[in-house]
């Protein structure tokens, strides 16, 4: 089968509607500031490169989804698991039972904003109408690289991949869109759980959550947080029928990009884009209650999301119009057997 889009193109990803927990690993911001970063990072991986070796079959037999260091748009090859090694450069990509956009939204580093719009038609000026298939048959690939590659670098030789076993062929397109513009409640004032990441912390040191969900009270110190640095994930929340999450040395854009995965699209039903006008990584961590919820799960902890954005973090969303930038799909085709 083969795919064709002719004309305009964009760029946006999944939908967390009412399902918070799709497959969603990565909740990268993006805006007009941060175009530079978001192009730069291919030019600093060295450009175009190529597997040694690799291996792309359909999966058909099911089985549950692997892959072996985090599909994400973090830099280190882990997962959140206190027994994942933590290393800079790899030489083998293994995955199975994955998506088709899943390996998509990897090659290209896909923020949280954009990859829900590639995955659902949901928000408006950003539907990019992604075949069925795209989305929903499954692939095995196996591959090495010719040395110790990062995780950058191996996203270009899944781009090279990708457009050679599959003829992918995209583009990166602005669109003006209705938007959430990311903004200080109180100028120059953070929140009491937002503060500046200490420059004296290196993020050599980090410690996991309970998996058990007990002892889920963040630490003290926002530098402390049981969140590798650089990435934003949920944690065990604090009462039942709430939620947190929160992250170490991360900016706000990519605070931004983030929330209507974190939050489902229901509660942030637009992209938010930064407009705080604060560079650097910053460390954070909020609590919030959806604002329906069952009656037994009525539990108040940090009051509603934009409750809670406002008196823990001292930021708040306004409406507006602006810029979004997407990945559009030109060409794609199921694959030949290898």
């Amino acid at each position: 089968m083969i795919f064709r889009l002719d004309g305009k193109r964009s760029f946006f990803v999944v939908v967390c509607a009412l399902l918070i927990a799709v497959e969603i690993f990565a909740c990268v911001g993006i805006s007009i500031h941060a175009q530079s970063a978001e192009q730069d990072w291919e030019k600093a991986a060295g450009d175009k490169q190529q597997f040694e070796v690799a291996s792309v079959r359909q999966n058909k037999n099911g089985g549950p989804s692997y892959s072996n260091f985090s599909l994400d748009n973090g830099n280190a090859y882990f997962v959140i698991n206190k027994n994942d090694k933590q290393d800079p450069n790899g030489t083998l990509f293994s995955a199975k039972n994955q998506t088709l956009i899943r390996y998509i939204i990897f090659a290209y580093k896909l923020s949280g904003t954009q990859e829900l719009a590639l995955r659902t038609d949901y928000w408006e000026g950003l539907k990019l109408h992604v075949p069925e298939w795209v989305k929903g048959d499954r692939y095995d690939i196996e591959a090495r690289t010719p040395q110790p590659a990062t995780k950058d670098q191996m996203r270009l030789m899944m781009q090279s991949l990708l457009a050679e076993r599959f003829n992918l062929q995209v583009h990166m397109e602005p669109r003006e869109v209705p938007i959430f513009a990311l903004v200080l409640s109180k100028p120059g004032t953070l929140g009491p759980q937002l503060k500046p990441h200490p420059a004296s912390n290196n993020c050599s040191a980090t410690a996991f959550p309970d998996d058990s969900g007990k002892g889920a009270t963040p630490a003290q110190s926002l530098s402390a947080l049981p969140i590798p640095c650089g990435q934003i994930s949920r944690l065990p929340p604090g009462a039942p029928g709430a939620h947190r999450f929160g992250g170490r040395n991360v900016t706000l854009p990519m605070l931004g990009t983030s929330m209507p995965a974190q939050t489902g699209m229901a509660t942030v039903t637009r992209p938010v884009v930064d407009e705080t006008g604060l560079t650097g990584g910053y460390d954070f961590w909020m609590d919030w209650t959806p604002e329906y919820t069952g009656e037994a799960n009525s539990v108040e902890t940090g009051g509603t999301f934009r409750e809670a954005l406002k008196n823990q973090l001292g930021l708040k969303l306004e409406p507006t119009k602006g810029p979004v930038r997407v990945l559009v799909i030109d060409h794609v085709e199921q694959p030949t057997a290898n």
